[in-house]
């Protein structure tokens, strides 16, 4: 994974929600992320946050990396199943130049149809791209 474009002065863990005003215990959840040890990327980390590698009830955000249709299909069938109310999850995937076989708008629409609306959209690095996903407020959650 290259660095994120320095178009954006904003930190990476930022701008991903990981940082906040808020001491309580935060649980991401770092699901397929690539092999490259993605957690270096994000910076100094606050104390109250934690990774796992498995969404639990206790998870109050999800990072999700998808690479292909299939991987998204799994992705959407998972935080479906398993994302808490009250959390959020982001999907990342491969930025339109490296030719995935699945497109923003797929994610969006996948994400729809599971109950989930997106409100955030971020450049990760030079190759990830993410969107951020929550509970439609009338939805199955």
């Amino acid at each position: 994974m290259k660095a994120q474009g320095a178009y954006s002065d904003t930190p990476l863990a930022k701008k991903l929600g990981l940082v906040s005003n808020s001491t309580e215990r935060r649980e991401a959840a770092l699901l397929g992320a690539p092999p490259e040890d993605f957690v270096p990327w994000l910076g100094e980390l606050p104390a109250n946050v934690s990774f796992r590698k498995s969404l639990t009830a206790k998870t109050s955000l999800a990072l999700y990396f998808v690479r292909n249709t299939r991987h998204l299909d799994a992705c959407l069938k998972m935080l479906s199943a398993k994302l808490p109310k009250g959390a959020s999850a982001w999907i990342i995937r491969p930025k339109t130049h490296l030719k995935p076989d699945f497109g923003e708008s797929d994610v969006r629409n996948g994400g729809l149809a599971v109950g989930l609306v997106d409100y955030k959209i971020c450049s990760v690095s030079d190759e990830w791209s993410g969107m951020k996903f929550a509970w439609r407020k009338s939805g199955k959650k």
